[in-house]
């Protein structure tokens, strides 16, 4: 069985026990491979409610900021940049954008929010992609659209940083930590955490590879994978001054279709490195040591897919009607239930206990 075919039987079977996690862990691990999937699968990983109606709006209150942003927007993504309806898809964005933040008046736009709602209608198409943004908003991007960017932007990058240094003393490469003590301010990573690197990179499939992987993660692993980017990529970097080290660095990685830099961006090691600072270094614990502070609310300490999801939301409904000694039980074996099966299996772990 090939790769689109397992992923098939996967969506196929995504409302089963384990087959939200299964498709995740594809998600992370391959991608979603072209739009046909990422249309059926991310609005799934979303949990977007059909319902949600798509009615477009008068004008909002930040419309004259959005159409300065729309009029010179989707022009780095080289699939479309020459196409001669590009006009046309700027005003499907406007109508977009004009609806969300009528609907949603407490949000603030802030500058490159318009490429994530870009990305989400040229792979989801309109109606879809407005739904697709709305959630995105609540659950990946709300930081930045009802808080001052500067509180929730510092502590990220900071994280970022602590994070290179220690990756970097782990595995002794001595010139990615001596370019880590120098820059205390990674600030070109802001573009890449606010747009999810959609605003940097010129090619829609990197772009949708990379929230394939988000999409099936948590809220803080975009930060892993900026850290990533810049530990596979720091190495090309050639620092002729030492005292010009920091624009050296901001100018190298904030321009990352500079084909004579990074010729190759090798999207799939960053993903996979991506993944092992996840597992080594854990989110929080970092965040205690360093005494790094976000607000209590931010999204950067929630896991948005199991407050939606239908296995999650059964699974919380079963939690709460069982024996605290079954719980217990449960967690005490929670790798047999996961290899076995779920809920059912729950069920009968709940009935023998509770009988005996």
């Amino acid at each position: 069985m090939d790769n689109s075919q397992y992923l098939q039987s996967l969506l196929d079977n995504i409302d089963n026990d384990q087959g939200y996690h299964k498709i995740r862990e594809y998600g992370r691990t391959y991608g979603f491979h072209n739009i046909y999937y990422r249309r059926l699968i991310w609005t799934k990983l979303l949990g977007i409610d059909q319902q949600l109606p798509y009615q477009e709006k008068e004008k909002c209150l930040q419309h004259d900021q959005l159409l300065k942003d729309v009029n010179r927007s989707l022009n780095t993504i080289s699939q479309i940049k020459n196409f001669k309806e590009i006009d046309q898809l700027r005003k499907c964005l406007m109508d977009v954008l004009d609806t969300i933040f009528s609907h949603y008046p407490n949000y603030s736009y802030y500058q490159g929010y318009h490429d994530v709602v870009s990305v989400m209608i040229l792979v989801l198409g309109v109606e879809q992609g407005y739904r697709a943004s709305v959630y995105a908003a609540q659950h990946f991007f709300k930081d930045y659209l009802d808080q001052e960017l500067a509180t929730t932007i510092t502590p990220q990058y900071q994280f970022i940083r602590i994070l290179l240094l220690r990756h970097s003393k782990d595995t002794n490469n001595q010139k990615l930590r001596d370019i880590m003590t120098i820059i205390e301010h990674p600030t070109c990573v802001i573009p890449w955490i606010l747009t999810w690197f959609s605003h940097s990179l010129e090619n829609i499939n990197d772009i949708s590879r990379i929230w394939d992987f988000l999409f099936c993660s948590s809220q803080n692993t975009i930060l892993y994978i900026c850290a990533a980017f810049i530990a596979i990529h720091h190495d090309t970097l050639e620092v002729r001054d030492e005292e010009d080290l920091i624009g050296e660095f901001q100018d190298f990685f904030q321009n990352l279709n500079n084909k004579e830099r990074i010729q190759d961006i090798r999207l799939e090691s960053i993903l996979q490195l991506a993944k092992l600072l996840e597992d080594k270094y854990k989110f929080e614990p970092i965040c205690q040591q360093e005494n790094i502070q976000f607000s209590q609310n931010s999204i950067v300490y929630q896991h948005n897919f199991k407050s939606q999801l239908s296995y999650y939301n059964s699974q919380d409904k079963l939690y709460k009607a069982i024996p605290k000694k079954v719980i217990n039980y449960i967690h005490d074996r929670s790798d047999i239930i996961l290899n076995i099966g779920g809920i059912a299996l729950t069920y009968l772990i709940q009935y023998y206990i509770v009988k005996i």
